[in-house]
């Protein structure tokens, strides 16, 4: 057996692999955006000179895929042993499995686009249609095959917006097919000896007409009327893990920081305060009490004072600043606590009401485990792993004349979802809690995934979070001010509300499911075609 694994010839595996580290390069922390150009360059030359066989071209996909997630997603390791307190080695082999699953997505992507490419000299117009194909095909894959944490090869320009712009047609997927198709031109360019530049003329069209669109599209933005400014006050007040991990009155620093912070900001200009998700440190009850004065005996609930003693304190901070709050906290919905709890948003007003939000895209092994609606036995089988119910409530909020859409952390991964939660929604804010992540790149890369929103929607966000990256981001995808990480830090932003309109917007994701539905009946065909005898 071990004779017959030495003869293996693994080393087709190579040049994907260049891809796979080229990739990675493009992502944070190196953040080398200019390489997602050709990141994906050796893998489609290799497909095109060493027409490699299905299962070759799926291993070596998968062994790209396997390498970019582990090195991507190598603060998860961390994540567990802070959030569950698994060993490192525990952390360690989870990871490995989740980076094999993972990895799935560049192996049918790169065994669904064998074929496509080969080395013999083609026109610039055929070069072109074969390029446009892989990168539909690889965007197919990363749309429609399922993440834990949705992310896109388009990601990689989130700091060079003007390469984004092109996300408002068919979603951040429409980026990664102006980056495979620019990739598979250059392999194409490559493929035989000697260099042929013919690949070349439709490659310099592409990246024309995509600075253009990305020009025109950000001047559109940028001309557009203003109707209407949020004049909003976002506070990271800086928790840490050690008091995220407490008990008792060594949590209360969560809370007691941005409060200190807000009452020492002036509120004349302001119309709505933002803090992040989990700022409250214990759960938010629906109990009256807490709204008389603390220490007053309790009945009909089982909130211990403290819990009570928080809520007084907020509404008394409500009171003294009579500006609308925005805040994250777990709630309990009913004062005996019969139901389980939910992470939720709080809006509170100067007049006393409250408008609650629920989230409703819960994180998987963070916020809940999966099965354990079938099997309840699992429930408390992993340490740290929450038990919460998904809300139903709206996350559509007036404030000033504004209409928000408030979501909650993992909830801006989605582009469909906030679509149809907010059509008429005119700024989007987000509250997120990325303690648990630990240090960087972490906290960057979830602020990548989710600055591509903005321009989906032609609406600008604001996101707000417990220890960085505090950020607004205007309706092209620029940010601005973005807040240090593990500081304590206080921005004003004037937010512009203008009418703007994407072919996102009208269409959402309906055009990727046509192009991901035409690849799949494409490769059916074309299986059907090799397997069926000749006539």
């Amino acid at each position: 057996m071990m004779a017959k694994w030495k003869q293996v010839d693994w080393s087709f595996w190579r040049p994907p692999l260049w891809s796979a580290g080229l990739s990675a390069l493009s992502f944070p922390p190196f953040g080398l955006w200019f390489v997602a150009f050709f990141a994906w360059t050796p893998a489609l030359l290799w497909l095109a000179r060493a027409k490699p066989t299905p299962k070759q071209a799926f291993l070596a996909g998968w062994g790209c895929g396997f390498l970019l997630h582990l090195v991507f997603y190598w603060w998860l390791v961390h994540t567990m042993q802070a959030m569950s307190g698994f060993p490192w080695l525990l952390s360690l082999a989870v990871h490995l499995i989740y980076a094999a699953a993972m990895g799935l997505h560049q192996g049918l992507a790169l065994g669904l686009v064998r074929g496509l490419l080969d080395s013999a000299p083609v026109s610039p117009f055929r070069a072109l249609a074969r390029a446009l194909a892989v990168g539909v095909i690889w965007a197919s894959v990363e749309f429609a095959v399922p993440y834990l944490f949705p992310w896109y090869q388009g990601n990689a320009f989130f700091r060079v917006p003007i390469f984004t712009q092109a996300a408002d047609i068919v979603g951040i997927p429409g980026v990664s097919i102006l980056c495979l198709t620019s990739a598979s031109l250059i392999a194409q360019a490559l493929a035989s000896k000697p260099f042929r530049w013919q690949p070349l003329v439709p490659l310099a069209l592409i990246v024309a007409l995509w600075l253009g669109y990305g020009a025109w599209r950000m001047a559109q933005v940028d001309d557009a009327p203003v109707l209407k400014t949020l004049r909003a006050l976002v506070v990271q007040g800086n928790a840490t893990l050690g008091e995220k991990l407490s008990e008792g009155a060594k949590r209360l620093p969560m809370v007691a920081r941005p409060e200190r912070l807000t009452r020492n900001e002036d509120m004349k200009d302001v119309d709505l305060v933002i803090w992040p998700e989990g700022t409250l440190p214990f759960f938010w009850v629906e109990d009256p009490v807490g709204e008389t004065e603390p220490g007053r005996p309790a009945a009909n609930t089982r909130a211990p004072q403290i819990l009570r003693d928080v809520k007084w304190r907020v509404l008394q901070l409500e009171k003294a600043i009579q500006r609308p709050l925005l805040t994250g906290t777990l709630r309990r919905p009913e004062m005996m606590w019969t139901e389980e709890a939910r992470n939720s948003a709080i809006l509170f007003r100067p007049e006393g009401t409250y408008q609650y939000y629920d989230k409703k895209i819960l994180l998987p092994f963070g916020e809940y485990l999966p099965g354990t609606s079938f099997i309840p036995a699992l429930k408390e089988s992993i340490p740290g792993v929450s038990h919460m119910d998904a809300g139903t409530l709206s996350g559509r909020m007036d404030v000033a004349g504004v209409k928000l859409l408030v979501n909650i952390c993992y909830e801006a991964l989605y582009p469909a979802f906030l679509r149809a939660e907010g059509p008429d929604a005119e700024v989007l804010v987000n509250l997120t809690n990325d303690i648990w992540f630990g240090p960087d790149p972490a906290p960057t890369d979830h602020l990548m995934v989710q600055t591509a929103r903005p321009v989906e929607l032609r609406r600008p966000l604001v996101r707000s979070t417990a220890t960085g990256i505090t950020v607004y981001v205007d309706a092209a995808g620029r940010m601005h001010e973005p807040t240090d990480l593990n500081v304590e830090a206080v921005r004003r932003w004037a937010v512009p509300v203008k009418d703007l309109q994407s072919p996102y917007r009208l269409w959402g994701d309906a055009a990727m499911w046509l192009l991901t539905s035409a690849v799949v009946l494409a490769a059916i065909w074309r299986r059907k075609s090799l397997t069926s005898p000749a006539a």
